[in-house]
């Protein structure tokens, strides 16, 4: 039988986590402004932060990061680097990130299980993740949406032109 130290077990690599939390980072950052300039709920929420409040999602210990700000009354996308911010969420490492981004996991199951922290005001945060449900409803298919929120939004037909208007504006050219 062989030897086994497990001392000289390295983990796994992570690149093709890390790579996908990015990319789905990147494709919130540029449909957020989008739907929240059109979906009324969504713009309801963020009309009660003040000028220039931002948020910060930080995945630990190293990023990725998204970035945005609300900026002339409106929602922006500042990047995806770490800012200091009013609000930050941080996803303890890049597996949690991963199973929340790909539907494995809740946000709410995240926060409950730790997996999760944040840092600022607890209403503010609540409001983000309202508007957070909002976007993951009309960005993913119906689903992977059943799989991570509590209860489905409406579907209206506003709901639906938005949804296109994310695939075929926002995201692709990032337009708000």
């Amino acid at each position: 039988m062989d030897n086994i130290s497990y001392k000289d077990v390295e983990p796994g690599d992570k690149t093709a986590q890390k790579a996908i939390v990015t990319a789905l980072l990147f494709l919130m950052g540029r449909a957020m402004p989008a739907i929240a300039q059109k979906d009324e709920e969504v713009k309801k929420e963020i009309d009660q932060w003040e000028e220039g409040f931002s948020f910060l999602f930080e995945i630990l210990p190293d990023g990725p990061y998204l970035a945005m700000e609300k900026k002339d009354g409106m929602l922006q996308f500042v990047g995806m680097e770490r800012i200091n911010a009013d609000l930050i969420i941080s996803v303890k490492n890049i597996d949690s990130a991963f199973k929340m981004f790909t539907t494995q996991i809740s946000s709410h199951n995240a926060y409950a299980q730790h997996r999760m922290s944040i840092q600022g005001e607890n209403d503010k945060a609540m409001q983000l993740i309202r508007c957070l449900n909002i976007v993951q409803f009309l960005l993913f298919p119906g689903f992977l949406s059943k799989r991570i929120l509590k209860r489905q939004p409406e579907m209206s037909m506003q709901r639906w032109l938005t949804r296109l208007y994310a695939y075929l504006v926002a995201v692709p050219l990032g337009r708000s």
